[in-house]
């Protein structure tokens, strides 16, 4: 799904591609946190309640995948 124009794509690209690398990292540094705070506040409202540990977990799981977050953080089990 694209909500924008191949030419305001264009543009986009070209002036991404024109920044410093720093800029860049920053750029995607601050779109990484964004979704990790979108992430973390739709686990509060979906399982509000919830103790700080659980919430941790269940946010470990959707962010890294399950498999990684049990090498983690072990078995999900001993977080209720």
């Amino acid at each position: 799904m694209n909500d924008s124009s191949s030419e305001a794509d264009a543009v986009r690209l070209t002036l991404i591609q024109g920044m410093s690398p720093s800029r860049r990292l920053a750029m995607a540094t601050g779109w990484s946190s964004a979704m990790r705070e979108l992430v973390r506040s739709n686990l509060k409202t979906q399982f509000a309640g919830e103790s700080e540990a659980f919430l941790q977990r269940l946010f470990a799981e959707r962010w890294l995948g399950r498999e990684l977050a049990v090498k983690v953080y072990g078995p999900s089990e001993k977080y209720g």
